[in-house]
């Protein structure tokens, strides 16, 4: 620290000359100031301590700031998140817009500071558009974490600003039938305060709940909801959605490889799955990089491109190697019939029609019982590496010296334990309804 800011310190806390008396507080403080350092320093006081204007005498802001006016230096450790926050809010008050940006950069850096309470924090902030940075960095940790929001007894009485903020979020990992439910529980608890049964609504109520929903409705992506969630739990409100949206979706479902024709915003989705969601890629992210940590959009090494999807390309192992061969690192996961479990598998090394084994130490066979609960997950390296991969024409994607998991059209088949260890495949062979392969893309 300068001389100069020790001697601007030491006259603030001594109070040499101090010919301004600033009171602050709800139980009124006093702080000495000099005003040739205010008027310097704030456009704010620069503007009150002119002759000709003039001010309430019970304008109250909080201490924070008062040192930074002389010293540049913020003592953080010494005030509650609430007196940070109006702080921020005072300084915006007073034109203070290094301070703004200063007090910013410095929470946000600060992970554990939003991390412990982001909503709170953007109920305090939402209407200051100073603040821009904050509430983006509040927003981006529901994002990635939406049941911070979702899960808290904050939600159903969040205003109507912070849900617009939220549902506008391309990047919200969350289902959207999800999304939808929450939005109609907010709706009916908080704001509307009427029975969610549709059937029980007075004409007065869905006049209410209609005009209500009607912003949110260009947020909801529908078309990324399944089929079955739309008719169980969108349909029996469908007089709440516009009848030409209604028209597309139902087209969009029952017309094969059709396309939405409306202009709604694009799929949060940014991996291109119809078994799993983000929170699987960032799984795979790990077990690729065999690290512990969690990866986030932000930080997220991979790429992962979708090259083939059963039900849109073809189940048969001719199909598998004209889109997948020579196309580099893979990982290729199936959905066994009529039930939850999502087997898989990552080859590091590519496809081709070799007849012949490969060696990798990277490669690794999976089992995700359930892709709302990923510590059901469970993951195999291969413990013989000269034979972890093989190449067949006849096959798809193949793990393992004994085929510990081999494709073949629909029909998959484990042999678990030769090269692999057991992680509670399915026994022998099963059917599957759905497969995709991935081209895994390395980005840093």
């Amino acid at each position: 620290m300068s001389e100069v800011i020790k001697d601007f310190e030491r006259a603030l806390e001594n109070e040499e000359n101090c010919d301004v008396i600033i009171k602050a507080g709800e139980e009124p403080k006093e702080l000495r100031a000099h005003s040739f350092v205010l008027r310097t320093r704030c456009p704010y006081f620069k503007r009150a301590l002119s002759e000709n204007w003039e001010e309430k005498d019970d304008d109250a802001y909080s201490l924070l700031f008062s040192r930074y006016l002389y010293t540049g230096i913020i003592y953080y450790d010494q005030y509650s998140r609430d007196v940070i926050l109006q702080s921020l809010i005072a300084a915006d008050e007073l034109g203070l817009d290094k301070l703004i940006e200063r007090i910013q950069y410095d929470l946000i850096i600060n992970e554990e500071f939003a991390y412990k309470d982001p909503i709170g924090i953007l109920q305090i902030i939402v209407q200051y558009e100073p603040f821009e940075n904050l509430k983006n960095h509040c927003l981006e940790i529901i994002s990635e974490d939406p049941q911070i929001l979702f899960s808290s007894e904050k939600f159903s009485s969040l205003e109507k600003p912070i849900i617009t903020m939220i549902l506008q979020r391309d990047d919200l990992n969350m289902e959207e039938i999800d999304i939808w439910d929450s939005l109609l529980r907010w709706l009916f608890v908080h704001y509307l305060k009427i029975n969610k049964d549709e059937s029980k609504w007075s004409s007065e109520d869905l006049v209410n709940v209609k005009q209500t929903i009607k912003e949110y409705i260009p947020l909801i992506r529908f078309y990324d909801i399944s089929k079955e969630d739309f008719y169980l739990k969108v349909y029996p409100y469908k007089d709440l959605l516009p009848q030409d949206l209604l028209n597309d979706i139902f087209r969009y479902h029952m017309v094969p490889n059709s396309t939405p024709m409306l202009n709604f915003k694009p799929s949060r989705n940014q991996f291109d799955s119809v078994l799993v969601n983000f929170n699987v890629f960032k799984l795979f992210a790990k077990w690729i990089d065999k690290k512990d940590e969690d990866y986030t959009r932000q930080n997220m090494p991979y790429q992962f491109i979708l090259l083939l999807r059963g039900t849109r390309d073809g189940f048969d192992s001719a199909k598998f190697h004209r889109l997948c061969d020579g196309e580099g690192a893979t990982i290729s996961f199936a959905r066994v019939e009529n039930s939850k479990p999502i087997i898989g598998g990552y080859n590091p090394l590519g496809w081709n029609q070799n007849s012949s084994y490969a060696s990798t130490n990277d490669s690794f066979l999976f089992n995700i019982t359930d892709i709302d609960n990923l510590n059901s997950a469970k993951i195999s390296r291969s413990n013989n590496s000269n034979n972890a991969i093989y190449y067949h024409s006849n096959y798809g994607p193949t793990f393992g010296n004994g085929h510990d998991l081999r494709a073949q059209g629909k029909t998959w088949y484990t042999n678990i334990g030769d090269t692999y260890t057991n992680i509670s495949m399915p026994n022998s062979n099963f059917t599957i309804d759905e497969y995709e392969v991935f081209k895994v893309l390395k980005l840093f």
